[in-house]
Formats: structure tokens, C-alpha cells, sequence
């Protein structure tokens, strides 16, 4: 039977199975012969697979210690140690890395113990603080509140969290600015 094969991106053949062999073919190699319907690559053809060399183990990486070889020892009772004689499998510790969000990458899962809990909104004060106290800081505590939710439904924790500490901040200077403005406010209404 005649063989053909690409090498280098280049069909050559026919070939006989020795002269297959004198080329080298590994077993990625493709592969076709009459009644074929495609290229194969040569694994894939039973006649052929003996030709293949057979691929060496992985080497061992340099830093794992050698295995010692263990020869039989006479006269020396065997005991088994505790992990051999208890039929159980011992569970595997489950190990937690903290990490920030954009450092997991997509398709991944952070799993935490425990949900966690969406930060406080503080929109009813943004709320107040605006309408009754300094618009501009109560303004800026609005829009901040109501990104908090966003954040923690997308899976951003430390965005909502910081998110809720910026709108208890306008909260605050807000209230802080109105209590700052009203002697001034009460002075020039009373000119």
C-alpha cells in the first residue's frame, strides 16, 4: 500500500511503509492512503502505529527530591503507618486566598465562607441631607448611595463598600456644611 504525508507544510509520496519509517513520521504526522476520505495523522492509522516512536516520560524538574528505591528488607516487621491503615481518605484542606476583584480572572469564582453583606446605602440621609441641608454635598451623597447596590449585586465588594464610606462622607459634610451656613444665613436674614 502507498502512503503519503505532509512535511513541512509539503504533501510527499507515495511512500512504502519502509521508506515511511526511513522519514521519521511521528505520530502528528498526516497521513493519507487510497480509500482514505481526509488526512490522519499517523496514530490514527493501524499499520503504521508500530513505526512510531514511542514518546518518552516527562522528565523529573530538578527540584523534586529523588524517590529512594525501596528493596526488600528481611526479618524486619512491616508496620503500616496511620494514613495506609485507616481505609478513610482524608479530605482535602480547602485553602482561602484574599485577592481584589480585578485580580480574578473572568470565568473565575471567588468563594468566600459565608455571604457577604451589601454595605449600608445611606440613600434615606443622602435623601434628607440634600433637601434640608447643603444641596451640592447631598447631590454627590445621592449618586454615590445608589451606586452601592450596583457594586455588590456585580460582585465588586470593596467598590460597594467604598461606595457607602463616600456617601456617608457627603452625608456628613453636608450636614456639617448647613450647620456652618445657618449663623451666616440667620445674620443676613436678620439685615
Amino acid at each position: 500500500m502507498n502512503y503519503w504525508i505532509i512535511i513541512d507544510d509539503t504533501e510527499q509520496g507515495p511512500f512504502s511503509i519502509e521508506q515511511l519509517q526511513e522519514n521519521g513520521i511521528t505520530a502528528d504526522t498526516p497521513v493519507w492512503f487510497e480509500g482514505q476520505d481526509d488526512w490522519v495523522p499517523a496514530s490514527q492509522v493501524e499499520e503504521l502505529i508500530a513505526l512510531l516512536p514511542v514518546p518518552e516520560p516527562p522528565a523529573v524538574p530538578a527540584s523534586t527530591p529523588p524517590v529512594p528505591s525501596m528493596a526488600p528488607v528481611a526479618d524486619i516487621p512491616v508496620v503500616p503507618s496511620a494514613a495506609q491503615a485507616s481505609p478513610e481518605v482524608q479530605p482535602q484542606q480547602s485553602q482561602v486566598i484574599y485577592a481584589p476583584a480585578g485580580a480574578i480572572p473572568a470565568g473565575y469564582v471567588a468563594i468566600a465562607q459565608g455571604e457577604p453583606k451589601c454595605p449600608p446605602t445611606y440613600l434615606v440621609w443622602a435623601i434628607i441631607s440634600t433637601i434640608v441641608c447643603f444641596l451640592p454635598f447631598g447631590i454627590c451623597a445621592i449618586i454615590c448611595a445608589t451606586k452601592v447596590n450596583g457594586h455588590f449585586k456585580a460582585g465588586r465588594l470593596e467598590k460597594a463598600s467604598k461606595m457607602s464610606e463616600r456617601a456617608a462622607l457627603f452625608v456628613i459634610l453636608s450636614i456639617v456644611a448647613w450647620l456652618i451656613w445657618m449663623p451666616f444665613s440667620v445674620v443676613f436674614a436678620m439685615m
